[in-house]
């Protein structure tokens, strides 16, 4: 779960520690107190689109950090193992700073990490619902995905096995595609190519040989220079000029000299030594000199060939490729390519026969698919008929309904990584009504407590991030239902950590711990913080939400802790029915 929140910089709020309980943590203010704020600050950690606009006025930079509880999260643990990421054995602390500049740096327990790293994690740590998912109820393309996560356990599988399978039709319907090309198109390919690769294969391409070839330039270019330098160096170190004594030969003069009293003082033998020693090098260094002369051998013919070779390598490497191991890879290629488009007649049947296998196994597999969900569907509807139930709506119904295929459509006109099926949640409140598409009929009331059934189906299977937050999710729902979707919401809040968004008093007052929100003005400056309330805090908060911001009556204090009775006692009759 959650255990604390901390926000700097952000919009109105400068420096702020939350610190959350387990059960339901309930969020309540007046409306622009900043509630929304910390939503955001929670969708920074979730890896949300961030806004520079979040960042406070003045500052150049804000951060937000999530500490979560992960001791029982084995799935979390492994994930962070398996990156190298493993903080406190316990805990797992996430983090986002973003910059004025447009930087987003991201840290998981201290390390930096890509965003996508981020979003990877918190997903296991964190699942948010708001208003905004109203949407996505209201699109039917949509649906699908709430029935294919109520039964993930068995559609998850086949689901993998379509994506896989339509993978493979749609690469090799592609390859079809690109063999069906007209022949005066295949054969104009087949043309250039055979060019390209005669080209290619003519020049006898050998991997790096311009480094060769540059070197080579370089000594033919300037061979009078180098043999001049060579020839009046081996002179002064071998032959002699004019006469003279060699470098080396004095050199051995100089040794000799020193011989015969080298051994009357260790500095004299030191430097006879030194002398010694270097008067070999020379030597051998002179031999070498003398080996590199002779070898050198000034070939005209050599020294055009090298450049004609330089030059035809640079012309096919504009065409063909930067170095000659480009080129090579290029040849290689075309060559494969050249095979293909000569053997096009027999690949085309071998691949119109592959591709009719894999379209016979898409479609098994999409039908699988089908009958699973199906199934599926029916359970669904079922559960969430039993949660619309549990929410007030006693007579509601709820229907998947599968569209068949239209008019001269087939299967295949179907095929997608999904699967061919396209559902719409069909819906209806009241007796006597039929179904219709849930878009045309629901209420926000209803559609608040249709979204909140289906998190807590969600909240019911193993795997589901622990801490749930519900930005809101109460919009459009008042008096007893507002109290019948407290009370949905306090169960869940028994399995999972439970952090609420609300304006209704209901609400509030079913909550393990209540937050206040407020905006405040200082020093010319509005800010926002957050407190946690105790019990007679919450009675006067509550008091202001049922009756406006002026009711601090006695009678009105009263009745709010009257309504915090009435939740405690709810809360154990809702947990010993839920134990029983």
């Amino acid at each position: 779960m959650l255990l604390q929140l901390s926000i700097r910089n952000l919009a109105l709020i400068d420096s702020m520690t939350i610190d959350f309980a387990p059960g339901m943590n309930v969020m309540t203010g007046e409306t622009g107190a900043g509630k929304s704020i910390v939503v955001d600050a929670v969708n920074l950690v979730l890896g949300e689109r961030a806004d520079r606009e979040l960042i406070a006025s003045g500052q150049t930079k804000a951060r937000v950090e999530a500490v979560f509880d992960i001791a029982d999260n084995e799935k979390v643990r492994d994930v962070l193992e398996s990156m190298e990421l493993m903080g406190d054995e316990d805990t797992a602390s996430i983090s986002r700073e973003l910059t004025s500049a447009g930087k987003n740096i991201c840290r998981i327990n201290g390390t930096i990490v890509p965003l996508q790293t981020l979003r990877q994690v918190s997903a296991q740590l964190l699942d948010i619902h708001g208003q905004h998912e109203h949407q996505l109820l209201l699109d039917s393309r949509n649906h699908i995905g709430y029935l294919d996560e109520y039964a993930a356990d068995e559609i998850r599988p086949l689901l993998e096995r379509n994506e896989q399978l339509y993978a493979a039709w749609r690469a090799v319907g592609q390859k079809l595609s690109r063999l069906r090309k007209s022949v005066a198109e295949r054969e104009q390919r087949i043309d250039m190519l055979r060019f390209q690769l005669e080209e290619l294969r003519s020049a006898r391409l050998v991997a790096d040989e311009e480094e060769e070839l540059e070197r080579q330039k370089v000594f033919y270019r300037n061979a009078g220079k180098i043999t001049a330098a060579f020839d009046e160096a081996r002179a002064l170190l071998t032959d002699g000029v004019e006469g003279a004594s060699s470098a080396v030969e004095l050199l051995r003069d100089g040794v000799n000299a020193l011989s015969p009293v080298a051994s009357l003082d260790p500095q004299y033998e030191a430097v006879y030594a030194r002398l010694d020693s270097l008067c070999y090098e020379v030597e051998d260094a002179a031999k070498d000199v003398c080996d590199l002369r002779e070898d050198m051998d000034y070939d005209e013919q050599e020294a055009e060939r090298v450049e004609s070779r330089l030059d035809l390598l640079r012309r096919l490497n504009r065409k063909y490729g930067a170095t000659t191991r480009d080129m090579i890879r290029y040849r290689d290629r075309i060559a494969a390519e050249l095979g293909e488009l000569e053997d096009s007649d027999e690949a085309m049947e071998r691949l119109e026969k592959e591709f009719r296998q894999s379209a016979r196994a898409l479609e098994a597999a999409s039908i699988e698919l089908t009958h699973a969900r199906e199934s599926a569907a029916r359970r669904f509807e079922k559960s969430m008929e039993e949660q619309l139930r549990d929410l007030g709506m006693k007579n509601a119904r709820l229907s998947m309904a599968f569209a068949p295929l239209g008019a001269g459509e087939k299967l295949s006109d179907r095929f997608s990584a999904q699967g061919v099926d396209r559902m719409e949640m069909m819906f209806c409140a009241n007796l006597g009504q039929s179904l219709k598409p849930l878009a045309r009929v629901a209420s926000g009331g209803e559609l608040s407590r249709i979204m909140l059934a289906l998190k807590n189906l969600s909240a019911q299977k193993p795997g589901i991030p622990r801490s749930m937050v519900f930005d809101e999710i109460d919009t459009g729902i008042s008096g007893r239902m507002a109290q019948v979707v407290s009370e949905k919401m306090s169960q869940i809040g028994d399995h999972h950590q439970v952090i609420c968004v609300t304006h209704l008093p209901q609400i509030a007052a079913m909550a393990d711990e209540q937050f206040l929100v407020r905006k405040y003005d200082e020093d010319g400056v509005t800010r926002t913080e957050v407190t946690r309330l105790d019990r007679p805090q919450r009675a006067q908060e509550i008091a202001r939400m049922v009756g406006g911001a002026a009711c601090e009556s006695e009678s009105s204090i009263r009745h709010a802790f009257t309504m915090l009775d009435d939740a405690d006692a709810r809360k154990r009759a809702l947990r010993a029915a839920y134990h029983a």
